[in-house]
């Protein structure tokens, strides 16, 4: 009953994701400009959907036969050694970016073999996606159900559903006389540096958008796409991740996601930190060992990176990178503003943070999320208060759902803390 209970709630989750996207993808007429430049390079979200929720299914079905049945130990081994046969073709990835430059005599065999063996250790692992993919699903509902957020019978809505693969690039777009999210765009994981390149300068030039393309965690789709080439801890914690926009987006604080910028912070900082409790969960279920930055508290706020020996700080150059870029900004310098975040790019990349492009842009993505150094959003630092005045991270997520606003959100942390009445909201940052 409850397997096929699952099976009807994914397939009218496909259904319905299938026609939002046809609805909202192509109308040529209505493109905006970062649209209009990068349409070469689309992402196929429909196809996406079409291909990878049949081929998941397909592979349910045969594993479903009596005698495909496997152990938890079984289970638990092609896990393992999926994770680790991604580590094995990274360094051979190393081993061959090597190779390459090198000339001489040899070489080219060398280099050969490299290449057949990366080939294999590639088919090996993906022999193992399929049911590492559903193990991790597994696993991630046994924590969502301990927390109680699934329904009648255990049924958790909408159930979880990944895919290991290569999720798409996006590009983001800001004004350049302030940091402001303006346009999304996903573009085919394949566009290279070069491409990426030219759009963002295309952008600049014929509507005065600062623009990035980068690589991104995870995407919402459903299955949700996840890279393939990460450590099990990580995964876990983006799994679980794109679980919660699932299930935020049949409740007040999905459906409000968009409402401005406040809300969509709101959502995406919710997701990472109840996303990695829950991922810290499973990855123990899955006999993982969290090291000590994972322990501790789930209401304290991360701690800086900085130490007493006067290394580089990332958080705190890039939090004052951010005040001064702000700073600027208000004031009309947005040239002055540009040349000194690209003297700052400068300076993370000589101390080996390897920032490609750092503009309004890049601040408009990063700022989304609140925990980031980039952003100046109080909202991570609400959330994280919150969170330490509730018993749990079903509590946490159940409670945060149910916004409809920024305001409401407010109102709840003030009742929390012992207020009488609700505090003034804070202006809405725009990023």
């Amino acid at each position: 009953m409850i397997s096929t209970l699952i099976k009807l709630v994914k397939w009218l989750l496909a259904i319905v994701l299938a026609f939002v996207i046809l609805g909202v993808s192509h109308d040529e007429v209505h493109l905006n400009p970062a649209q209009r430049v990068a349409a070469p390079y689309i992402y196929d979200l429909v196809g996406w959907h079409a291909s990878n929720f049949m081929s998941k299914w397909f592979h349910l079905a045969l594993a479903s036969m009596p005698w495909n049945s496997q152990s938890d130990e079984q289970k638990a081994g092609k896990v393992e050694r999926y994770f680790e046969l991604g580590g094995e073709i990274a360094a051979l990835e190393n081993d061959i970016n090597e190779a390459a430059a090198v000339s001489g005599e040899g070489s080219g065999q060398r280099l050969t073999e490299l290449e057949r063996r990366l080939d294999e250790l590639r088919r090996r692992r993906g022999g193992l996606r399929n049911d590492v993919e559903e193990t991790i699903e597994a696993t991630i509902s046994a924590v969502i159900s301990e927390e109680g957020l699934a329904y009648w019978a255990g049924l958790i809505i909408p159930p979880v559903d990944i895919r290991l693969t290569g999720p798409p690039k996006l590009l983001v777009t800001s004004p350049r006389d302030r940091i402001h999210r303006a346009h999304d765009v996903l573009l085919r994981s394949d566009v290279g540096l070069s491409e990426r390149e030219s759009i963002e300068d295309n952008l600049l030039l014929e509507s005065d958008l600062a623009a990035l393309v980068l690589n991104i965690g995870g995407l919402a789709t459903y299955p949700a796409s996840l890279p393939s080439n990460q450590p099990l801890q990580w995964t876990l914690r983006i799994a679980a991740h794109e679980w919660l926009h699932h299930h935020f987006f049949f409740k007040p604080l999905g459906q409000h996601m968009f409402d401005n910028a406040n809300m969509q912070t709101l959502n995406e900082t919710a997701a990472d930190m109840a996303g990695r409790e829950l991922g810290d969960r499973a990855f123990v279920l899955l006999g993982g060992v969290l090291p000590p930055a994972s322990e501790g508290s789930a209401g304290e706020s991360p701690t800086s990176s900085a130490d007493d020996t006067g290394a580089f700080d990332f958080s705190r150059e890039m939090q004052e990178t951010r005040l001064r870029v702000d700073e600027l900004l208000a004031s009309g310098r947005v040239e002055e503003a540009e040349a000194y975040m690209e003297e700052r790019r400068r300076v993370f990349v000589e101390n080996r943070f390897l920032i490609r492009k750092l503009n309004q842009a890049y601040f408009a993505f990063y700022g989304t999320y609140a925990e980031s150094a980039a952003s100046v959003s109080p909202i991570g630092d609400q959330l994280h208060r919150f969170r330490g005045l509730v018993p749990d991270a079903g509590t946490f997520i159940r409670e945060v759902s149910g916004m409809s606003s920024y305001e409401r959100f407010l109102s709840a942390l003030w009742e929390l803390e012992g207020g009488r009445e609700a505090p003034a909201p804070t202006a809405d940052p725009g990023s």
